[in-house]
């Protein structure tokens, strides 16, 4: 994408979502509980990391989710704030959906599907990776361990992954401190496996029940011979549910 083009789409993504987000915060009070729920986040990153891979630098992340009962679905774009170089990968839109059941008191199923799209193609998503998985989150105290397999269909990739979240309640300031480790092995049908790890915290601040900040400190490695680790790394946003 040109470079006045990536100024238009950031403008126009930051226009959009910063007056929705006003417009939320001022209705969300006087919303009455319905079937489903809608949020919207706006979250800065100071580099664009997935699965232990740094595929970019500074961007922002805004989404749009869509939930009723079990079932959710939502878009999800990486914008990059600068030009990239040297092959990035940043410039990113992910349509998904997604089923939680519970199967018991303190555990859920997950099943789900995700789409990316790359903007800068101009062939439409005929061939842009599509992908399946499935996982489980349990809840044990303030311990919630789970762990997911994904299927890439258009890269032929496995990736295997689980985590544990702790929290910690902060209970004088109306918040909490959670922290967060995820270990997981990428192993492809024909290329490079690899393993990667992150550990990380994060701190939400509730403003109202309709508007929250979000800030997190993540670092993380690989274990690819020729990869660079992400290394440590940030984000900071705002999210308006209704």
């Amino acid at each position: 994408m040109k470079t006045q083009t990536m100024k238009k789409t950031i403008l126009l993504c930051t226009a959009l979502l910063a007056g929705t987000s006003a417009v939320l915060a001022q209705e969300a009070s006087a919303v009455a509980e319905s079937d489903y729920a809608v949020t919207v986040d706006f979250p800065f990153t100071s580099k664009y990391v997935f699965r232990g891979v740094k595929l970019g630098r500074e961007a922002v992340q805004p989404s749009v989710e869509v939930a009723a009962g079990d079932f959710y679905t939502g878009v999800w774009s990486n914008i990059p704030l600068r030009n990239e170089h040297d092959g990035d990968v940043t410039k990113e839109v992910d349509l998904y959906a997604g089923w939680t059941p519970k199967l018991a008191d303190n555990l859920k199923a997950e099943v789900g599907a995700t789409l990316c799209w790359d903007p800068s193609v101009s062939d439409g998503y005929a061939d842009d990776p599509f992908e399946m998985f499935a996982g489980l989150n349990y809840t044990w105290g303030n311990f919630t361990p789970a762990v997911y397999v994904y299927r890439d269909f258009d890269l032929d990739i496995w990736t295997y992954q689980g985590s544990i979240g702790y929290s910690v309640p902060l209970a004088s300031l109306g918040t909490s401190l959670d922290f967060n480790a995820t270990a997981g092995a990428v192993s492809p049908d024909d290329g490079e496996i690899y393993g990667y790890y992150s550990v990380g915290v994060s701190l939400p601040v509730k403003l109202s029940d309709a508007v929250k900040l979000n800030f997190g400190l993540t670092y993380t490695e690989n274990d690819l011979d020729h990869g660079k680790d992400p290394g440590l790394w940030g984000t900071a946003g705002v999210a308006v549910s209704f």
